[in-house]
C-alpha cells in the first residue's frame, strides 16, 4: 500500500504521491517528483520544466475541458512512470508550473486503485473483461477478429 502525503492546501480526497518519471527510450534519464493524485483529470500533467530534463518531446496537441467550462490545449508526450516499484508507459501533458498531477489513467495502468478516503494507492490486479463481456452479449470473438 502506498500512502500519500496530504497537506492543508489540498482538497479532501486528493493527496500527493512520490513518483519517478523517465524517458521511454532512455530510462536512465529520470526525475523524481511529487504529484497530486486527481481522478477528475484523465491524463497526468507534468510541469513543463521537468519533461525536457527527461528528453521528452511533444508528439501531439490535445484539448482539455476544465471544470469551469473553458477549454485549453496542451502538448502531449509519452513517459515511463514508476510508483512503488511498478512501471508503465503513460501519456502526459506538458503542464505549466504548478500543474503537476497524476490523472486517472496512470494509477490504473500501473495496477493501483485510488482510495481518496484513506488517501492511498491500493494495489489491484488489472482487469481484462473482453471475453466475459462478449459472452454475456452473445457475441463471438471471431466477429471482431479476436482469437484466444
Amino acid at each position: 500500500m502506498l500512502e500519500g502525503n496530504a497537506t492543508g492546501d489540498i482538497c479532501v480526497g486528493m493527496f500527493e504521491v512520490k513518483v519517478k518519471l523517465a524517458n521511454l527510450a532512455a530510462p536512465s534519464q529520470a526525475e523524481k517528483a511529487s504529484l497530486l493524485v486527481d481522478t477528475g483529470v484523465t491524463l497526468s500533467w507534468i510541469p513543463r520544466g521537468v519533461l525536457p530534463k527527461l528528453g521528452a518531446k511533444p508528439i501531439s496537441r490535445v484539448a482539455f475541458s476544465l471544470a469551469d467550462g473553458r477549454e485549453i490545449e496542451r502538448e502531449l508526450t509519452g513517459i515511463l512512470l514508476a510508483i512503488d516499484g511498478k512501471k508503465a508507459a503513460v501519456a502526459a501533458a506538458f503542464g505549466e508550473p504548478g500543474e503537476g498531477n497524476l490523472g486517472a489513467t496512470a494509477p490504473e495502468s500501473l495496477g493501483f486503485l485510488v482510495d481518496p478516503s484513506s488517501q492511498k494507492l491500493l494495489p489491484r490486479k488489472l482487469l481484462s473483461l473482453r471475453t466475459k463481456v462478449l459472452e454475456t452479449h452473445g457475441v463471438s470473438e471471431g466477429e471482431f477478429g479476436l482469437r484466444r
